[in-house]
């Protein structure tokens, strides 16, 4: 990894590389060879954000996913399940490479209640080496547990006095006890919402929990194409309830909670808080809503995150009819008028009577029957890598700027997740802040979004540029995150997943491992990042930013 860079050399030794020329890069485990040439970047839009054409962050209206190819539902199923058996092999041999990865300590099925198609998901925990042994120590045993009688006189006086000298120590203890407490880190895998699985980032969950002390939950969200958009999203959502809701006796710290995710699992990092903001607060999102308050973020940068209000009878249809693959919603008539949302305190709860209708193009973002209210949930940090961000882009798009064209991803593999994701076609908005966090309001990621994010991209990748685009969007004063950015040199989409079995990718310890500094960094445990730096240096960065 370079040392830290001001970001004006940092744009400019990303956008200055010219076809037919040959140069040396040094790769992440410190080699240096020589490039092949490089596809010209003349024909190529600059990614830097105040030069970006006004269309580029406010998406196209109306635009709807053409299907890539006719093929029938079932044969996207059969492939589907074939290359998630050939992944599995895959991973299988990524996870032997010494060291191998841990397993999960243990598992939770839970049911859902965001999505409109009821179902389980589950959650593998990891968890730090002594959590069991001090849940015993601390929870486990009996308080008022009493010395046997039977025992000798002298060593039943013995036993009384070491018992009584252990109690007071524990008693005195109670407010400094290790169990309890820990952070949590919610991580989604990737595979194009169509593959993998929560044990491809096995490495990266045993990594957290040695580094961070905390525990990490890998969700095993449903897949498409038995269940498209927004499925994963709204699972996602459940999933961090689920944690919220049984913190305590999960021994998790609820105010340290962070989202973590690699490719369409670093999509799911951005678009679960913003479908949890719309969950809590009882916002519902539509596309003459998204119109509305783009237009007034582009104008004024009013805080309004919705427009025309649409209030719906409840419909007499059975539960079969809420499994569209729509999110749109509506909004209660209290929370129409655009009211101002302060993103550093806590999230508006709906009350019991803003429920509302829930179609097959419709979405009920109210509680699960059995709760009263949702809780008040806070994320704070998210970590995503090398993210899918905006699907506005057509395939063709993101690929005429890669500068490695041999390092794409396949269009049998593109053609195979979009089409089985993004269905029914003519229901699917692209611009959806559920599907493009790139393209999503101002308002709404500067409210749902935590301040601390730690974001990741890959030079070979065809997502470089809209992740560039994204984090100098991010860092804006509109929005004004704090982004901790890494654009790792040298290596394609999912680099840190090659199915080597003698040895693990180069460089992928090392990136963990900073990014888990900044984790502790942001629950507490270390320094804020950047405050030992010269005044120089500090003086370059970007407000509220730092590129590494």
């Amino acid at each position: 990894m370079k040392d830290i860079l001001p970001i004006a050399h940092f744009n400019n030794r990303v956008a200055h590389g010219s076809a037919g020329h040959v140069k040396t890069n040094e790769h992440t485990d410190g080699t240096a060879s020589e490039e092949p040439p490089v596809r010209s970047r003349t024909d190529k839009r600059r990614s830097t954000f105040g030069l970006i054409p006004h269309h580029q962050y406010i998406s196209k209206k109306n635009a709807i996913y053409q299907t890539q190819s006719q093929r029938p539902r079932w044969v996207l199923h059969l492939q589907a399940q074939m290359w998630r058996f050939l992944m599995s092999i895959g991973m299988l041999l990524h996870r032997l490479a010494p060291p191998r990865p841990p397993k999960p300590n243990f598992y939770r099925s839970v049911p859902t209640h965001v999505s409109g198609k009821p179902g389980e998901i589950i959650l593998y925990f990891y968890v730090p080496a002594d959590y069991s042994t001090q849940k015993r120590l601390w929870t486990d045993r009996d308080e008022d547990e009493e010395v046997d009688s039977a025992l000798p006189r002298d060593r039943n006086k013995m036993r009384m006095s070491i018992g009584s000298i252990g109690d007071v120590v524990r008693r005195r203890s109670k407010s400094f006890k290790r169990w309890g407490g820990y952070p949590v880190v919610i991580n989604f895998h990737g595979g194009g919402f169509t593959l993998g699985s929560p044990h491809d980032d096995a490495r990266w969950c045993g990594t957290v929990v040695t580094e961070c002390n905390a525990v990490v939950v890998g969700v095993d969200y449903r897949l498409a194409p038995e269940h498209p958009f927004p499925t994963a999203v709204e699972d996602g959502v459940d999933a961090v309830l689920y944690i919220h809701k049984h913190a305590e006796e999960l021994g998790i710290n609820p105010d340290k909670m962070a989202l973590s995710g690699f490719s369409s699992g670093g999509n799911m990092a951005f678009t679960v808080p913003l479908r949890l903001w719309d969950q809590q607060t009882g916002f519902a999102r539509d596309d003459s809503q998204l119109d509305v308050s783009r237009a007034d973020d582009a104008e004024a940068g009013v805080n309004k995150l919705t427009g025309k209000v649409e209030i719906h009878d409840p419909p007499a249809s059975s539960s079969s009819d809420l499994t569209g693959s729509s999110s749109s919603t509506h909004v209660p008539p209290e929370q129409a008028q655009g009211e101002m949302l302060d993103p550093n305190g806590p999230p508006p709860v709906p009350t019991r009577d803003v429920k509302q209708s829930a179609t097959i193009n419709e979405r009920s973002i109210v509680p699960d029957e059995t709760d009263d209210i949702l809780p008040e949930v806070r994320i704070k940090c998210i970590v995503p890598w090398y993210p899918s961000l905006d699907y506005t882009r057509t395939r063709e798009e993101r690929r005429a700027t890669c500068v490695r064209a041999d390092q794409e991803l396949s269009s049998l593999f593109t053609n195979l997740f979009d089409d089985s994701y993004l269905h029914p076609p003519k229901d699917v908005s692209l611009d959806s802040p559920y599907l493009s966090p790139g393209v999503a309001p101002t308002s709404l990621l500067r409210n749902a979004l935590p301040h601390e994010i730690i974001m990741h991209t890959c030079e070979w990748d065809m997502l470089l540029d809209e992740g560039q685009t994204f984090y100098e969007r991010l860092i804006s004063g509109e929005i004004g995150k704090n982004v901790v950015y890494s654009m790792v040199e040298g290596v394609p989409h999912g680099w840190d997943k090659a199915p080597n079995p003698w040895k693990p990718t180069p460089g992928v310890k090392e990136h963990y491992l900073k990014a888990c500094k900044e984790l502790r960094r942001v629950f507490g445990d270390l320094p804020r990042r950047g405050t030992s730096m010269s005044a120089a240096n500090a003086g370059d960065q970007p407000r509220k930013s730092i590129v590494r």
